[in-house]
């Protein structure tokens, strides 16, 4: 059971899954850095911080354009990224404070997940976790065309909950997150601060 309070004019609750959900972005890096390293490119950690949220063709694109990497394509660095990625899904484990919110609050009011990560990953995470037990609404880079730090997937998140946005919640732990928040005009809780990731 959490102590968490849910303030009185919120009707719903978001979440983002990689680092707020699930303990998945140091399984996200090492694949990141793997994929990287076979095409002969560095992956900076502080980079890798820094685009959470962010879809993982764009997270390449924008690193391989700043090392000056065109040997390969940015589709093909993410597609082996997420080949790397999948073999990691059986180590992660649920962030137990959002884990208890959603447990506490499983059928008294809408919930819904809103991610920058394609289905083809969101699905094992949320399944490996055990979240799709509780939340049925999810929101995936193929279900908008701007992603975070734009407000669309959290915007859609409150469509399918039939909430306005200032009814809804979001809980975020990137910088690109708590943009795509203020920008939907949603209020937003940063879940770094009760838990830590070890990479």
């Amino acid at each position: 059971m959490s102590t968490f309070q849910i303030p009185t004019h919120i009707k719903g609750f978001i979440f983002d899954i990689d680092g707020t959900l699930a303990d998945t972005m140091p399984a996200h890096y090492r694949a990141s850095n793997k994929a990287a390293q076979h095409y002969g490119f560095e992956f900076p950690l502080d980079y890798f911080i820094k685009s959470a949220g962010t879809p993982t063709v764009k997270v390449f694109q924008t690193l391989m354009e700043l090392q000056s990497v065109k040997s390969v394509s940015a589709e093909e660095v993410s597609a082996l990224k997420e080949t790397y990625y999948l073999e990691e899904v059986p180590s992660i484990l649920p962030i137990k404070y959002t884990m208890d919110i959603v447990k506490e609050f499983h059928g008294k009011i809408p919930m819904s997940m809103g991610t920058g990560g394609t289905l083809e990953i969101a699905l094992p995470n949320i399944k490996q976790i055990g979240v799709d037990a509780y939340i049925d609404i999810l929101v995936s880079a193929e279900d908008v065309k701007k992603h975070k730090p734009y407000p669309d997937t959290f915007l859609e998140c409150a469509k399918r909950m039939h909430l306005a946005p200032e009814q809804c919640l979001v809980f975020e732990d990137a910088i690109n997150g708590f943009k795509a928040a203020d920008a939907a005009r949603m209020e937003w809780i940063d879940v770094t601060e009760f838990y830590e990731t070890v990479y």
